[in-house]
C-alpha cells in the first residue's frame, strides 16, 4: 500500500472516530474498533463461511455466463458488421433501465436463488461486450495487412489471433466487473431475502438496527473485493511481463 493510501485511510478512520465520539450512539455510528472486533468474530465463526461461499458462487456464476456470452457476441460483431447494429437497441435499453428494476423483475421471474446470477449477468454483459468489441475492433484495424496476406480460416483467426489479443482487456475488465458483480449480487440477495448468503445477514442487521454488524459485513465484502483485485493485478503484471519479454 502506498504512503498516500495509508494517509487517506488514517484520515477517514479519524473522521469516523470523531463522528462516533460526537454522536455516541452505536445505532447511528459505531466505533471503528467495535466494527473490527465484530468482523473478526464473524470470520472466526466457520458457519458464516457457508453464506460467504454461496454468495461468491452466485456472483461468479453470473460473471462467467456474462463473460462467455459477451466474448462470443463480440467476436461475432467483429466478424459480421451488422451484428453490432442488432445488439445496439439492447444496450440502449439496458443503459436506461435502473438496476433496481432488473432485480425486482428477476426476483419475480426466477425467484431469490436464481435472481442473483441473472441480475449479475444482465449488469455485467454490456461491460464485457463493450470492452471486448472495441479491443477487437482496434486489433482488426491494425492487422488488416496481415489478414490480406495470410488466408486464415475463421476458427484459426478466432483461437490464434482474436482471443489471445483479448488477454489484457479480459483481465482488466474482469477485475472491475467482478467487484461490480458483488455489489449488485448482494443487493439482489437483500431484496430477495435469500435463505443463505451475505445479503441475509445484512438484511437481519438492518431490521435489528445492528449497524455494527452491518458495517462488519460490509468490511468483509470489501476484503473479498480487494483480494479479487489483488489476484487480477498479480496475473495482469505477469502477463505484461511476458509480453515485454516477448517483445525484447
Amino acid at each position: 500500500m502506498k504512503k498516500e493510501h495509508i494517509i487517506t485511510v488514517g484520515f477517514l478512520i479519524g473522521i469516523w472516530y470523531l463522528g462516533a465520539f460526537m454522536v455516541h450512539n452505536d445505532i447511528l455510528i459505531p466505533f471503528p474498533h467495535e466494527v473490527l472486533r465484530n468482523m473478526f468474530l464473524l470470520l472466526t465463526d466457520f458457519s458464516n463461511y457457508h453464506a460467504i461461499v454461496l454468495t461468491i458462487f452466485r456472483v461468479i456464476r453470473g460473471f462467467l455466463i456474462s463473460f462467455l456470452f459477451a466474448l462470443c457476441c463480440s467476436i461475432l460483431a467483429n466478424e459480421y458488421k451488422h451484428f453490432d447494429s442488432l445488439l445496439s437497441p439492447i444496450f440502449l435499453i439496458t443503459k436506461t433501465i435502473p438496476n433496481i428494476s432488473y432485480i425486482i423483475l428477476c426476483l419475480i421471474w426466477f425467484g431469490s436463488e436464481g435472481a442473483v446470477s441473472v441480475v449479475t449477468f444482465m449488469i455485467l454483459f454490456p461491460v464485457f461486450y463493450s470492452s471486448f468489441y472495441h479491443s477487437l475492433k482496434m486489433e482488426s484495424q491494425n492487422l488488416k495487412d496481415v489478414d490480406a496476406i495470410y488466408n486464415q480460416s475463421t476458427l484459426d483467426k478466432i483461437f490464434h489471433r482474436l482471443i489471445p489479443s483479448l488477454y489484457i482487456p479480459i483481465l482488466t475488465t474482469s477485475k472491475t466487473a467482478l467487484s461490480l458483480g458483488f455489489k449488485v449480487g448482494v443487493m439482489a440477495e437483500i431484496l430477495g431475502q435469500i435463505r443463505v448468503g451475505i445479503g441475509k445477514y445484512l438484511y437481519y442487521a438492518k431490521i435489528n438496527l445492528d449497524t455494527t454488524s452491518l458495517l462488519a459485513w460490509t468490511l468483509i465484502i470489501i476484503l473479498i473485493s480487494l483480494c479479487i483485485e489483488f489476484l487480477f493485478d498479480y496475473v495482469l503484471k505477469l502477463r505484461l511481463k511476458e509480453e515485454q519479454l516477448w517483445k525484447d
